[in-house]
């Protein structure tokens, strides 16, 4: 048996002795860990001392979760996020060291993330016209397209997005000024409210061509399809679900949002009656894996995906996003248990892919605390 790492985000860690870890769950880290000859130990980057390669860490021992200090293991899975430079620093050292961490990053720009995909010809088709909002390009695509998506660069769940959408004569801008509100403001072309252009000033946004999604029971939907790399060492579909908007007029999908998550099933049989659902999957898969593919070429280390398609009512496919930290609930939410279990399972199968990679057998002594 051997030690992998865990790392995750403070209000996480802190909640292990208590029993809660908001929407990660241990127990599957551990039964999944276990088929693996493995033992999870969870972690912070402050808890890390690398002068001698050792750590604090929660092990589950005797139904409960003890803090030890440890060797370091070989392999850590990284499930937190970390923006400060000394952070970084700290990440490099352990890489330095010889510590394999994979999903190093999990949180990159969006219009990064489009000029990765972009780069693959196969991929182009596929990928809304996206561009950096400024007031310039704000005007260039309203001259374009009279359904736009404003986000945050860095944002996720949903926050911060705005739909700007034309009307006759009038453009109409649609935000959550707080939450479980929302606002709609309308203006002539060439006039944009004030807040817009100082908004996007202050924080870097993207502006995007919206996609026309197909709906299920009059609810826009898309697709998360978590892609992971597992035993093999390649990447794997793990499994999708469809994330619905809450109304017919909504245009955000997240579950964090209002929106809900339901097995893909019922949904394409409805949706698409016409399109055999086998064909369709295979053609979500395959563009999933492409775009995991070319990320994996540009991005080192990433191992865990959460890519989001847009479906329209034609079938056509577009990538709208592609997440570095899967938030693997949603499959929960979906009534999908195999599912959820299994996007545990893969990144401890891909642990002990790569413990199975090192030039040297493993040590027993590896286990042994320290204190």
């Amino acid at each position: 048996m051997e030690y992998v790492g865990i790392l995750l985000d403070s209000s996480v860690y802190r909640g292990i002795p208590h029993a809660r870890t908001g929407q990660e769950s241990l127990v599957l880290y551990e039964l999944a860990a276990a088929a693996y000859d493995l033992i999870p130990c969870y972690m912070r980057l402050e808890d890390i001392h690398l002068p001698s390669g050792t750590c604090r860490a929660y092990i589950h021992s005797e139904n409960t979760y003890k803090l030890n200090t440890i060797k370091l293991p070989y392999t850590i899975h990284n499930r937190a996020m970390y923006f400060t430079t000394a952070s970084h620093h700290k990440m490099a050292g352990l890489i330095q060291q010889g510590i394999l961490i994979y999903n190093l990053r999990n949180r990159y720009k969006k219009v990064q993330i489009h000029r990765l995909l972009s780069r693959n010809s196969e991929l182009v088709p596929h990928l809304p016209e996206t561009e950096p909002a400024t007031k310039h390009s704000l005007a260039r695509m309203m001259a374009k397209y009279s359904d736009l998506i404003i986000k945050p660069s860095n944002g996720s769940i949903g926050s911060g997005v705005m739909r700007l959408t034309q009307r006759s004569a009038l453009w109409q801008l649609s935000f959550h000024p707080k939450p479980g509100k929302w606002r709609q403001i309308r203006f002539k072309q060439g006039r944009l409210p004030a807040f817009l252009p100082a908004r996007l000033t202050r924080k870097e946004h993207l502006i995007q061509q919206r996609i026309p999604l197909a709906t299920y029971e009059d609810r826009p939907f898309d697709l998360r399809v978590t892609v992971q790399r597992g035993i093999t060492g390649e990447w794997g579909v793990t499994g999708m679900f469809a994330k619905l908007a809450a109304s017919k007029d909504a245009f955000i999908t997240n579950v964090a949002r209002g929106g809900s998550a339901m097995a893909v099933d019922r949904i394409f049989s409805s949706a698409f009656p016409h399109v055999a659902a086998d064909k369709l999957q295979s053609r979500i898969h395959h563009l999933a894996l492409t775009a995991a593919h070319q990320l994996s070429v540009e991005l080192p280390h990433i191992a865990d995906l959460g890519i989001d398609l847009g479906i329209t009512a034609a079938g056509e496919l577009y990538l709208i996003e592609c997440n570095g930290r899967d938030q693997r609930y949603g499959f929960r939410k979906a009534g999908m248990p195999e599912e959820w279990a299994q996007s545990y399972r893969e990144p401890m199968a891909y642990a002990r892919y790569l413990l199975d990679q090192k030039p040297f057998a493993a040590s027993l002594n590896n286990l042994k605390l320290i204190t």
